[in-house]
């Protein structure tokens, strides 16, 4: 019920979200973090991120651009950059972690070493340029 007639409706957040790819390390980073939270909010926010998680391997073929791997562009900065393709639960694109839902991130996908793409951005379309592709070794 809204206090006022011009306040906005209120946000219900479901119980659960939907499916969520996330690295090894990213699922092994929010169990971290929930044995160290205390706050109950906080803790369940971090319980149902963990039960949405699917962690997903990297792809059979390792030469082509997919979830989980560093990539190293040149066109993004001045200098070539690496950026870890990770789930946006764990995204820190200050770290170079990008969301796998990212402009980035869907450009680069599918991507091999050499090849062009183009990185929609709000300021305005930029080609980037692959310059290698790693995975961590599990």
């Amino acid at each position: 019920m809204k206090e006022r007639e011009d306040a906005p409706d209120p946000v219900i957040l479901p119980d659960r979200v939907g499916p969520a790819p996330i690295t090894p390390a990213g699922l092994v980073a929010l169990e971290e973090q929930l044995q160290g939270a205390t706050d109950p909010n906080e803790r369940a926010r971090l319980e149902r991120l963990i039960d949405a998680a699917t962690v997903l391997p990297p792809p059979e073929d390792t030469n082509v651009v997919g979830f989980g791997a560093t990539v190293r562009v040149e066109g993004a900065a001045p200098k070539p950059r690496p950026f870890t393709i990770v789930g946006d639960v764990e995204a820190d694109p200050a770290g170079g972690r990008i969301g796998v839902t990212s402009p980035l991130a869907q450009a680069l996908l599918g991507a091999h070493v050499g090849d062009a793409v183009v990185w929609h951005r709000p300021a305005g379309d930029r080609r980037v340029v692959v310059r290698s592709i790693a995975y961590e070794s599990s």
